[in-house]
């Protein structure tokens, strides 16, 4: 083929003229470097991709880009907001490493100046053939860092290689920029989240010391009733036993006198014998008055000793066998149980006297670990069916005895049962768990 004809072949097939015979060669060039540059693009949108893998991750993965791209010596970023921060690659004998953070930069530090100082790009020479290449990285209009490259001896600088680093260095600007906006962020949700479970768990406290607060002022509130309650049946134990239980005494020595100095076959004789038994039966019914009245204190001895004082004084107006056995109770007893165990046990013990005429009576205490039993069993004709249904708390018609005690056992948090074993008679069983009892 002639020259001619193949030059116009040629000519056809890359669009420019071939009577120079270098314009292929450059134009091989050309594309090579076009497609240098396509790959650094996509090297340079991977880069900037790292933006929340914080400052120093994408800084470094821009190092590298700009190390590759220009096939650099040494390639570094510098950031001097809000504090200056330097990152680098350089290329050495085992190949390409991280630059240490006290690496001398003795050679491009004033070109790094000087970038930082204006808004262009600024090449050096920095010596064996070699020059530094940087670019200022701009943010709207404000430089926030730099970007240098070392270029080895023979690079070929053009426009689009100019372009290159520019167009990395700007858009670094943005990523950092963006990537210091999410460390933020990721460190005010942090502190948010923070603040919030701290908010939380003040909230979660608050609400158990509210609630703590609420108990220990309903249980101050009931200490106070319930010193309130005994002190005035105290009172009131202590006037009856002074003035009305004095008067029946009175009466009942008035009215022997009168029987001793009348004659037996006389009718007021009998009415006088009468009246004797009715102040009798008063004072009886007084002193056992008085006995409810009484208050006790929450200690183990106050505990057992008001029970076996109550059943000696209740043998010594009733003519009834009383007999009283405790176990394992402990060194202390709250007031209110004390109380509660006491009054149970004394109400149980009227109503035996009262309604199951029994010849003899059994209270039996005992703690096991977290309950308090308490036994009232006596071999009378048994509770009646009728008193035995109206126990239950649905039911309003109960007697008024086995009212107060249902009442007693559930403000202690208990349970109560009356039962008619087997063998006669009728047991009343109280189980108070302790943890439910108010202190």
């Amino acid at each position: 083929m002639e020259d001619s004809a193949r030059e116009h072949l040629l000519e056809s097939l890359i669009g420019v003229s071939a009577s120079r015979r270098t314009y292929y060669s450059e134009y091989r060039e050309n594309e090579r470097r076009l497609d240098r540059a396509i790959a650094s693009v996509a090297m340079i949108s991977g880069a900037l991709c790292n933006t929340t893998s914080g400052v120093a991750c994408l800084a470094q993965a821009v190092v590298e880009v700009a190390l590759q791209h220009f096939d650099a010596s040494l390639a570094v970023l510098v950031l001097k907001a809000p504090e200056t921060a330097r990152w680098g690659m350089r290329r050495t004998a085992r190949g390409v490493e991280p630059l240490d953070a006290g690496a001398d930069l003795a050679g491009i530090e004033g070109a790094i100046a000087q970038v930082l100082g204006q808004h262009g790009l600024v090449m050096h020479p920095a010596g064996d053939g070699t020059s530094v290449l940087g670019a200022p990285m701009l943010l709207s209009d404000r430089v926030v860092g730099a970007l240098a490259v070392v270029l080895q001896a023979g690079f070929a600088m053009d426009e689009r290689e100019l372009s290159v680093l520019r167009t990395l260095a700007n858009q670094a600007a943005v990523a950092v920029e963006n990537a210091r906006l999410y460390e933020e962020s990721e460190r005010l949700r942090a502190r948010a989240v923070a603040l919030y479970e701290d908010a939380l768990r003040q909230k979660t406290e608050l609400e158990q010391k509210n609630r703590q607060l609420a108990k220990a002022r309903h249980r101050l509130a009931a200490a106070r009733q319930n010193e309130i309650l005994n002190s005035e049946r105290a009172r009131i134990a202590r006037d009856l036993h002074d003035s009305v239980a004095q008067y029946l005494i009175s009466i009942g020595m008035n009215l022997e006198w009168c029987r001793v100095q009348l004659d037996p076959q006389s009718p007021v004789y009998e009415r006088i014998c009468n009246a004797k038994e009715l102040a009798r039966s008063a004072v009886t019914r007084m002193r056992a008055t008085i006995f409810q009245l009484s208050p006790i204190n929450g200690s183990q001895s106050s505990l057992v000793a008001a029970l076996r004082e109550l059943a000696i004084d209740f043998e010594k107006t009733t003519n009834l066998s009383v007999q009283l056995h405790t176990a394992d109770v402990p060194p202390t007893v709250s007031v209110q149980l004390a109380s509660g165990l006491y009054y149970i046990a004394q109400e149980a013990l009227f109503n035996a006297y009262k309604h199951a005429r029994a010849r003899q009576i059994t209270i039996t205490l005992h703690f096991d670990p977290g309950v308090a039993r308490l036994v009232i069993a006596d071999d009378g004709v048994g509770i009646a069916e009728e008193a035995l249904h109206t126990v239950a708390p649905e039911r309003g018609g109960a007697h008024f005895g086995l009212r107060n005690m249902r009442e007693r056992v559930q403000e202690l948090g208990g349970a109560l049962a009356i039962v008619r074993p087997p063998a006669g008679g009728t047991e009343v069983r109280v189980n108070i768990p302790l943890q439910d009892v108010p202190g």
